[in-house]
């Protein structure tokens, strides 16, 4: 203590005899800045510590973010395991004892359920789909897509599956060496969920095992993005509790740590491993049995907590402050006045007055958005001028729009015919076809017009027809009863040839003898002329009829292309003539269907 009392006591008689510029320097140390830098230092300490904490809540969103990403893959791929077991389709065909498929079933089947294979692995990240069957449907396998359901019998994971409690499973990287063997492929990077369909007429046998593979390395990128701090480390934990996707950011090379130390007490939420303490994030995933792991060194959290970087911060944080205020100071006022100027012109443009701002030699971002605003209110005075003729040119570019959605299925269906014929060695009906098809399309084209003459039409009919009566032989009539009056009136191309394909397609070949006959009718009234195509084919529902004729396209037929062909028709007579102009329908199930077009006589 007594060294104690002579420090102060010499400190004490130095002040008292220093001189007036000592003392004043030694009272502002000791009432400026001696607090203030102890308050500083208070002040920044428990800054980092709040950063520390922030940064520890911003690693806790990337863990749950991340977690959300890979838990909604992993649902996915759960969900096109599902759709594919319970397909009623592929139930029918391949999990109903039915091996005695034919070539031709089995080819037909396997292109059909390529389509959906390939939509899954497009659309769902899938690297490969592979479906394991019965070796009956030898003409099904292709050891790339379909493969024998024998092969899977040495694999170790295989024989659990069997066992009649298990549906699904998930398999990991260190097991997943399955079916490389004798197939020229590596799955090392492949992580699978296998799903299982048994024979609905003997539930103890597995009729067909689908596999989805995913890729590890995009599932370790997505780890990846989860760490943010120098020496964090994420991993991916199987149900057996084996690593089989890791990731980390920086650090020293380290091995992966045993999973039994990760697991051994998933409530806490730190871990010491090799002398260093980790922040560890757990959560297990909803539809795997499979669990997400972070680990972040409790160190990066705190990194700015050195006495020198306080400092620097506290130096940075003066200069920049004092470099912030002058600057305001200087160019406030400029800045302010620009940016008035442009509001006073964009309230000058909202009252209809387009009037250019003088520009200054300086050419900074705000001179930038004056020029812009002056080209902006000339391009709007030459917008206003030609509103109108935007206008027409909007209503046409709809109009082609609308033109343009024609149904497909007819001509696919047309050269499918030509192909069959060709096939049977028919060469007259190839020749009818094509030469009837060639017809259709030349009078469909129409030169790029919008609107035929009605004869153009019914010549457009006539060709159409023709094609469905040759494949249709014997089944279907046409009478046209127009007066000849009619036929140099105007009317949107390609009108009647859908209402006559639904006629075909829905009324009459919907009928159980496949047999009927459709009559167009025309006349003139006061003011319009109407067109009237009338078949006895199966009708439509009340429902149905309402929604047409409210000009709503029916629910369950919506994108099908059933009644889309009439939509698309009742939207173009409107935006050519108006409101008043429309389709009107009148139907009695199992009677026939009467559809009207009213139109304008031009």
């Amino acid at each position: 203590m007594r060294w104690i009392r002579r420090f102060f006591h010499y400190w004490q008689n130095r002040i008292r005899y220093s001189n007036f510029f000592t003392k004043m320097v030694a009272l502002f140390l000791a009432a400026v800045f001696l607090p203030l830098f102890i308050c500083s230092f208070l002040f920044v300490t428990d800054t980092i510590q709040s950063s520390g904490e922030n940064t520890a809540a911003s690693i806790r969103n990337n863990f749950q973010q991340t977690y959300n990403v890979l838990n909604d893959r992993f649902t996915q791929v759960k969900r096109w395991g599902d759709l594919l077991l319970n397909d009623a389709g592929i139930n029918e065909f391949l999990r109903n004892g039915k091996t005695d498929a034919t070539f031709w079933e089995q080819r037909t089947f396997k292109t059909d359920l390529d389509n959906t294979i390939t939509f899954i692995e497009n659309a769902q990240n899938i690297q490969r789909l592979r479906i394991y069957v019965d070796p009956a449907y030898f003409y099904l396998l292709d050891s790339y897509r379909y493969c024998d359901l024998n092969l899977l019998e040495e694999q170790s994971w295989f024989a659990p599956m069997l066992l009649p409690q298990t549906r699904s499973m998930w398999v990991s990287t260190q097991e997943n060496d399955l079916l490389s063997q004798g197939l020229g492929t590596s799955e090392h990077d492949t992580l699978s969920y296998l799903v299982k369909g048994v024979d609905l007429t003997n539930m103890q046998r597995t009729a067909v095992v689908y596999q989805l593979n995913f890729s590890k390395s995009e599932l370790e990128q997505q780890l990846q993005s989860s760490l943010v701090l120098e020496g964090s480390r994420a991993f991916v934990i199987d149900q057996d509790n084996r690593i089989i996707a890791s990731a980390r950011l920086g650090g020293e090379e380290q091995s992966d740590p045993e999973p039994e130390l990760l697991l051994q007490d998933v409530d806490k939420n730190e871990i010491t491993i090799d002398g260093t303490l980790y922040r560890i994030h757990i959560a297990d995933f909803d539809q795997s049995p499979w669990r997400m792991v972070t680990l972040v060194p409790d160190e990066s959290l705190f990194s700015f907590s050195d006495l020198d970087q306080v400092l620097f911060f506290l130096l940075l944080a003066f200069i920049a402050g004092s470099v912030i205020f002058t600057s305001t100071l200087l160019f406030s006022k400029r800045v302010t006045d620009k940016i008035r100027s442009v509001v006073n012109g964009m309230e000058a443009v909202r009252h209809g007055e387009f009037r250019n701002l003088p520009t200054t030699s300086t050419h900074d971002e705000i001179d930038e958005l004056i020029d812009h605003y002056n080209y902006m209110v000339d391009e709007l005075e030459l917008l206003v001028e030609a509103k109108y003729l935007s206008g027409v040119e909007l209503k046409a570019a709809q109009l082609r729009a609308l033109q343009a959605q024609i149904n497909p299925h007819f001509l696919y269906n047309t050269l499918e015919m030509i192909n069959s014929y060709a096939f049977l060695e028919k060469p007259q009906k190839v020749e009818q076809l094509v030469s009837a098809l060639s017809r259709f399309y030349k009078l469909s084209l129409n030169h790029g017009k919008d609107v035929y003459l009605l004869w153009q039409e019914l010549k457009l009919v006539e060709a159409y027809f023709q094609i469905q009566e040759i494949r249709y032989p014997g089944c279907l009539s046409l009478k046209i009863d127009v007066p000849s009056s009619m036929m140099q009136y105007a009317i949107p191309n390609i009108t009647l040839q859908p209402l006559i394909e639904n006629s075909v397609s829905h009324g009459i070949m919907s009928k159980q003898n496949k047999h009927g006959s459709i009559t167009i009718l025309g006349r003139v009234l006061e003011n319009t002329i109407q067109l009237q195509v009338i078949d006895d084919g199966v009708g439509m529902p009340a429902e149905t009829v309402r929604q047409l004729n409210e000009g709503t396209l029916p629910e369950q037929t919506e994108g099908s292309g059933s009644h889309y062909g009439i939509f698309n028709i009742n939207e173009r007579i409107q935006n050519y003539y108006g409101g008043d102009y429309r389709l009107h329908f009148e139907s009695t199930p199992g009677e026939g269907t009467t559809v009207t077009i009213t139109l304008p006589p031009l």
